[in-house]
């Protein structure tokens, strides 16, 4: 089956453009303190490190867009489960990035072929996801006075982790109901569903050997990896639901978290980080 299909990819320009101008006023009125950056030099509050930072996330998400347009947005579930009627499968995506336009095609006449495609970019997809939700944390980190402290620095700072810490100090009283935990309130139903998901897919991929996709003979679906969050072969585990779902929310979520950042430190008063 032949697909031919043209599609716009996201940009987070007006956002990177204000913690940008955000960080060179506060640098001009000697409002950057070092109080993140003794801890470790990647959270320093200069403007290579930021703009670099910012970039990575755009890039990131970018990536992904590309592979659910491609592979996954109309993914032949019929070929998936072993119906090889519809084959060849044939996908010509043209993607627009502002002034740039990217082709992205493939064509397969084998099932298993198809399905190794697929599982692979499936694998991409969350991986990549799941090094935004770091990234993001780690703009956080440098923007705002730190939510997590280390003994020992760790490999990473998964979103996960960086909410529990957010919650307690937040009990404790050592922060306030700010911007931040504003943005991740109104992003709560989404995370609080799919970030274990997405974790646990993560750790899967990495240590495992497992494709973590399934078939019920009819459509091919996400594995749940906690019944407790999704209900196993749940419509919402389809393949092509639950990878735009994710890219939704995840869009969503960083374009609300960098304009909570922007604000948290907008006051002529306040330092970065603030």
């Amino acid at each position: 089956m032949a697909i031919n299909k043209t599609r716009t990819l996201s940009n987070f320009t007006a956002q990177k453009n204000a913690l940008a101008a955000l960080l060179a006023v506060k640098t001009a009125a000697g409002k950057i303190t070092t109080i993140n950056r003794d801890i470790d030099r990647k959270f320093r509050a200069e403007a290579g490190n930021v703009n670099e930072l910012l970039a990575a996330i755009e890039a990131k998400f970018k990536r992904c867009e590309a592979l659910y347009y491609t592979y996954f947005e109309d993914a032949d579930h019929g070929v998936l489960t072993g119906n090889v009627t519809t084959l060849p499968v044939e996908v010509d995506c043209e993607l627009i990035d502002s002034t740039s336009v990217i082709n992205h095609f493939f064509s397969v006449n084998d099932r298993y072929s198809y399905k190794e495609i697929i599982d692979y970019n499936f694998q991409t997809f969350i991986l990549t996801m799941a090094s935004i939700y770091e990234n993001l944390v780690l703009l956080s980190e440098i923007y705002l006075k730190k939510v997590i402290i280390y003994i020992r620095k760790p490999l990473s700072s998964p979103l996960h982790d960086y909410l529990e810490y957010l919650k307690l100090l937040i009990s404790l009283g050592y922060r306030e109901n700010d911007k931040l935990n504003q943005c991740m309130t109104t992003s709560a139903p989404f995370l609080n569903r799919y970030l274990i998901q997405i974790n646990l897919l993560r750790n899967k991929f990495i240590h495992g050997f497992s494709i973590n996709l399934e078939s019920d003979a009819y459509n091919y679906y996400v594995k749940s990896m906690d019944t407790s969050l999704f209900t196993t072969r749940s419509a919402d585990l389809l393949l092509q639901v639950f990878t735009k779902e994710v890219l939704d929310n995840t869009k969503i979520f960083a374009i609300n978290l960098m304009t909570a950042l922007e604000k948290s430190g907008k006051h002529h008063t306040k330092t970065i980080p603030a």
